[in-house]
């Protein structure tokens, strides 16, 4: 445990530096809770340290950390001052060392670091810091070492059991009026898709882009998955579709993600009810696990427009819905395992499939695109949709404005490149 104190430790070497940060100096609270704490953690006094002390050095932060955490919560959190952010960060950066230091059972505060860590990465503000002279992320950094001295841990049991995955693709219907003239194109060059596709605006497959990505090998072993993320916490979608009145979101370990939603060996609830369908959609997975980011490139294609697209993970069992939608910027859609079908229509086809009127979905239609109610919207019988199926390799170009209706045939994962 010593060990992996110092580690993290080192991720911010001039630890009493955070005392000096404006979300700090604003509060005498923060400041007078967080200097005496913050005085007492360096890799040369911790040995000497009382341990009585420690601890009550460690419910001191736990008051702070709600304090902020409720803040955090009070409201709506557009509002939320970008100062409260950066100081949960700080308080969960603190708090997970002394839990370290305090913890009588080294996994379990392993355990709790990493959680505390993915709270606070989904809820606080990124702070960049220097460890060998490489600019990193105060929380993700922690959370790596963390989970890379648990995965250490753990290799002194038993081999857990290994996990498979089903990605058998049952045949489908077509839906009525739905043609497929995309065009299919092999590693195209810089210069025909920048002219054909995204100057135009169409549409495409694009085939032999992304085999050489590591995750192609990779990912589709669930206990790989299970060894780099296991332990993380993630946002995940429960529900038909986002769209419905069914949809709500929760905290999940990924471990238990995969076990339960993803692998075949997931079953039905035991009381009978209607299974809800768990997705890992539209989530930054791969700011908060640098290991996945490490397993794919940012397609050349993006980097002619756009330097720093934003990359997104696609995660779920067969059968997840992303409802008939539009999204304002370009998109890659990269196919790592399984299928789906798409479902797509033009912006000029925009008042046909009845959008929305509430400002949080104007971007949605009303209309099911794989059966449409053409009573309700009758309008939508006008619309010709292009059917297709992105299969494992594949990527789907989807300029903005254009429909799209994603449905997943199979258990899949996927990576969109949302750019300029």
């Amino acid at each position: 445990m010593r060990k992996c104190i110092e580690e993290i430790l080192s991720v911010c070497p001039v630890i009493t530096l955070l005392l000096d940060r404006d979300c700090v100096q604003r509060s005498k609270l923060y400041h007078a809770v967080l200097s005496s704490a913050v005085n007492q953690l360096s890799a040369e006094q911790l040995p000497l340290q009382d341990t009585k002390v420690m601890a009550i050095n460690l419910i001191k932060i736990g008051v702070l950390y709600d304090t902020v955490y409720n803040r955090l919560h009070t409201g709506q959190w557009n509002v939320v001052e970008p100062a409260e952010r950066e100081m949960f960060t700080i308080v969960t950066y603190v708090r997970i060392v002394y839990t370290l230091c305090v913890s009588s059972n080294e996994e379990e505060a392993m355990k709790d670091g990493i959680y505390l860590a993915d709270l606070g990465l989904m809820l606080g503000s990124p702070i960049s810091t220097k460890r060998d002279d490489i600019g990193i992320d105060l929380l993700t950094e922690t959370a790596s070492i963390l989970t890379t001295h648990l995965h250490e841990t753990n290799l002194q049991e038993p081999a857990p059991k290994r996990l498979k995955l089903n990605t058998h693709i049952e045949p489908t219907g077509t839906p009525e009026s739905t043609t497929n003239t995309i065009a299919v194109l092999q590693c195209p060059s810089l210069e025909f898709f920048g002219s054909n596709c995204y100057d135009r605006k169409e549409p495409a497959i694009l085939k032999g882009i992304i085999d050489d990505w590591p995750a192609m090998e990779r990912w589709h072993d669930p206990n790989y998955l299970l060894t780099v993320a296991g332990e993380r916490t993630v946002p995940i979608e429960i529900g038909s579709q986002y769209s419905s009145d069914d949809w709500s979101q929760k905290l999940m370990k990924f471990r238990e993600f995969i076990e339960q939603s993803i692998c075949s060996e997931a079953s039905a609830p035991a009381d009978g009810s209607e299974h809800r369908a768990a997705y890992l959609a539209q989530h930054d997975l791969f700011d908060q696990i640098p290991t996945l980011r490490r397993d794919i490139a940012v397609p050349d294609y993006i980097g002619r427009t756009d330097p720093r697209p934003r990359i997104k993970a696609w995660l779920g069992p067969k059968g997840t819905v992303s409802p008939l939608h539009t999204d304002p910027c370009h998109n890659l859609l990269c196919q790592v395992f399984g299928a789906k079908i798409i479902l797509l229509a033009r912006p000029e086809d925009t008042a046909r499939l009845y959008p929305h009127e509430h400002f949080i979905l104007n971007n949605t239609s009303q209309v099911d695109a794989r059966r449409p109610d053409y009573e309700r919207f009758p309008l939508a019988r006008d619309v010709s949709f292009h059917r297709l199926t992105l299969r494992r390799g594949d990527v789907l170009y989807i300029p903005p404005g254009w429909w799209h209706y994603v449905e997943s045939l199979s258990p899949s994962f996927s990576v969109s490149f949302w750019f300029e």
